[in-house]
């Protein structure tokens, strides 16, 4: 007797799609049958006409800026499954004690989440590398950021005395590669590419040029994308040098996949280099009509730039899909002035993977479900080290979207939340799930949430 059947589907395997029932057992997927195969369960879910997918993950979200962690992971994961998602890695950073402060998010996100998830560390302080054996070892952390945006200012950033701060430069960059590669091969540093002595320049002087700016064109103006590409590709010659294991958090720019395609074919060693994206950066352009709302680092590029890295999905350039997602209120974000240059980066995007990559990636552009699949699970779970997710496979966690192709929702007010805006507003996607299921669990059936907080289990990372 199976704890769930999932009978009549067609399911995304690792290279194709093809109808089979899937077993369920203890959290874990038990079997694989051919559909209509006899098979007993104590809960049985018909599929017919849903595409079964391994649960979306979300490698990068910032949770706990603006809110509480408790409050973030409460709201955020809610809207989390109805898009699909089971299981999401925040960035911790900031002040006080890494041992103490992670120990606190985790607490508070078991209590209120109802997807697993798992930590990833920014790395400001000096003590943050001395103390890296214990994040590992005491942590199950295997996953780092590096801030150039915040070079030479980390310290004012995150409350630290001068000396005490990193300054996030190149020899930074090169130094903790070595040091994470000394350590384990598979420990991933995942970085901001965006060169400060460039951008800093360049916002100075649209800044003096449009000071009461109202428009987000002039962001890109500010930061243009050079300043991206250029910081790729001088980090991944680092990296080579570093024999490193470099993760390019939101990709933005056409540019930085051309560098990263030409330092390949060149044969030049770059050492393990993978690359994300975001949603907003496939679906949004400089002249968006969210406008101020969608006020990024980096920033909203051009249409070219999304057509650009849509096909870096399907060549498989872009490995992952990261939302960078920020729960923010709109009086927050614009709590300093109306302006440009008041407003705060970031937004809340919490769900919106999944389906706008099935809706515009496999409906709109033809980029087959195993491709998607992979960029939205299978990528993430091993490049993040999460043993057991992203797979549709014996033995690996009960994690699935049960995505119907035919089901159109736009995203309006009933879709906004944690956050009271949201920058994809008026836009439709066609491909929701109908269920989202975790460890064998339904989290929510028709868009309607219908598991309690306190679901989702911290997900202890081992090398």
């Amino acid at each position: 007797m199976f704890d769930m059947l999932i009978r009549n589907g067609s399911a995304v395997f690792e290279t194709e799609t093809r109808s089979a029932d899937i077993a369920v057992k203890d959290g874990k997927i038990a079997a694989i049958l051919e559909t209509g195969e006899y098979a007993e369960a104590a809960e049985v879910i018909d599929a017919s006409g849903l595409i079964v997918m391994p649960g979306a993950i979300d490698p990068h979200m910032h949770l706990g800026l603006y809110t509480s962690w408790g409050e973030s992971y409460r709201e955020d994961s809610r809207r989390e499954t109805i898009g699909g998602m089971t299981t999401m890695i925040d960035y911790h950073r900031g002040k006080g004690n890494y041992l103490e402060t992670t120990a606190d998010e985790i607490a508070q996100a078991e209590a209120n989440s109802i997807v697993d998830f798992a930590l990833s560390l920014g790395l400001c302080a000096k003590r943050h590398l001395e103390e890296l054996p214990r994040y590992i070892n005491e942590r199950g952390i295997t996953s780092f950021k590096f801030f150039f945006d915040k070079q030479d200012i980390a310290h004012e950033f995150y409350g630290l005395p001068k000396e005490e701060a990193l300054t996030l430069d190149k020899a930074d960059l090169y130094e903790i590669l070595k040091l994470l590669a000394g350590l384990d091969e598979r420990l991933l540093l995942c970085v901001h590419c965006e060169d400060p002595d460039l951008f800093r320049h360049f916002l100075a002087k649209v800044r003096k040029e449009r000071p009461n700016s109202g428009y987000i064109g002039d962001w890109d103006d500010g930061r243009p994308d050079f300043c991206e590409s250029s910081c790729v590709a001088g980090s991944m010659l680092i990296n080579g040098e570093a024999d490193g294991n470099l993760y390019i958090v939101h990709t933005s720019a056409k540019k930085s996949l051309d560098v990263y395609c030409a330092l390949k074919a060149a044969g030049i060693p770059v050492g393990k280099v993978s690359m994300e994206t975001c949603p907003q950066y496939l679906l949004l352009d400089r002249d968006c009509k969210a406008n101020l709302c969608s006020k990024v680092n980096p920033p909203l590029r051009s249409r070219a730039d999304n057509e650009a890295l849509w096909e870096g999905i399907r060549s498989g350039v872009i490995k992952t899909i990261g939302t960078d997602n920020v729960p923010v209120s709109r009086a927050k974000k614009f709590e300093k002035g109306c302006t440009l240059w008041d407003a705060w980066v970031g937004f809340s995007s919490p769900g919106i993977s999944l389906p706008a990559l099935v809706s515009e990636g496999f409906l709109k552009r033809g980029i087959p479900l195993h491709t998607i699949a992979q960029v939205l699970s299978t990528n993430t779970a091993r490049l993040f080290n999460l043993a057991g997710k992203g797979e549709v496979k014996v033995g690996f966690d009960a994690d699935f979207a049960l995505v119907d192709l035919n089901w159109e929702r736009t995203i309006d007010e009933s879709l906004f939340f944690p956050s009271d805006f949201s920058i994809y507003e008026g836009l439709s996607f066609r491909g929701w799930p109908r269920y989202t299921i975790s460890r064998g669990t339904v989290l929510q059936k028709d868009g309607v949430v219908c598991c309690k907080p306190g679901h989702g289990k911290y997900i202890f990372r081992k090398l």
